[in-house]
């Protein structure tokens, strides 16, 4: 039975309506279907886990369907949720486990962005062997290619050479029948990318189509720019996110410049690595979360719907 809501309650937010116990309950429809999201102390929780389930359930716009603006933090609920099904992330949000899960996969991704840069530099710079990559988990370059200004234009697909393909990446045919597979990728920021990969017989070419337009478009890519493949391994006893093998492939860019090719300042300019000081002060919200001297809270983390995340 659904809580008892005023007839009176207004709210600014989406989704949102107040109850005649004072607190705040949360809905959003999907498929012509109203769908009950849970009660929440504050309006601003309700609509935070408003915003949580629009991912899963409006993917196709759900930046029209916010209350509050992408923070460093909710940025990464996409990626978050991927591992998970719509049903799961509908149950997190009424149980309040998502705040908790969320907060262990941010944690967890930190981690592996802040290991994976090193095991990166160290390799382009063949550093191999180094004692940072024994303890934690180390990357091997496959192959790399200079983007040509085909692979950045309108054809919306990138070639992979035959001789990179055949060895580094999932079987298909070149010949007969068209086939295609899905093949994933991490960036640096721990971000997964998806694309179709698959056979053209017209050119005689192994290309990526789907997904990397959009890769091109994230990255800022140009031409001579240069995609990175790695391979890597994670020890069984270092803890991966959620969804992810202990054995994961990775992509990377260096970018042109006049002089020569730099590693990139920034990865990508949307999705990030949290620094230790943003964790501890960014809340759910994208807001600063006032210095707190009491003894029982002055261990730091942030706050997600209302549940500080240690």
């Amino acid at each position: 039975m659904k809580p008892t809501v005023s007839p009176t309650a207004t709210t600014k937010y989406k989704g949102v309506v107040q109850q005649q116990n004072g607190h705040w309950g949360a809905q959003i429809y999907a498929d012509h279907k109203r769908i009950w999201l849970g009660t929440f102390k504050s309006a601003a929780e309700a609509a935070a886990a408003y915003d949580s389930a629009s991912i899963k359930l409006r993917s196709f716009d759900a930046n029209s369907h916010r209350n509050f603006p992408w923070s460093e933090i909710t940025v990464h609920e996409p990626d978050f949720q991927k591992s998970h099904t719509t049903e799961a992330v509908l149950n997190m949000i009424r149980d309040s486990s998502y705040p908790q899960k969320f907060g262990d996969y941010l944690i967890v991704r930190s981690q592996m962005v802040a290991i994976a840069n090193v095991n990166i530099v160290g390799s382009k710079q063949n550093r191999g062997g180094g004692e940072e990559s024994t303890k934690c988990f180390s990357c091997t370059e496959l192959f790399h290619k200079e983007l040509t200004p085909s692979d950045v234009g309108k054809l919306n697909r990138l070639v992979i050479p035959k001789k990179h393909a055949v060895k580094h990446l999932p079987f298909i045919s070149d010949g007969g029948a068209a086939e295609d597979v899905e093949v994933g990728f991490y960036d640096r920021a721990m971000r997964q990318w998806k694309f179709r990969y698959c056979y053209w017989k017209s050119s005689q070419s192994f290309v990526f189509t789907r997904g990397w337009n959009g890769f091109v478009k994230e990255k800022n890519l140009k031409k001579k720019d240069v995609i990175v493949f790695y391979t890597c391994d994670v020890p069984s006893n270092f803890k991966t996110l959620e969804g992810q093998s202990n054995k994961f492939l990775m992509i990377d860019v260096d970018y042109f410049t006049d002089k020569a090719s730099v590693e990139p300042k920034e990865v990508n300019k949307m999705v990030h690595n949290v620094s230790e000081r943003e964790m501890k002060t960014e809340n759910f919200f994208g807001t600063k979360v006032e210095e707190e001297t009491n003894s029982e809270v002055s261990k730091g983390g942030f706050m997600l719907f209302g549940v500080r995340i240690q």
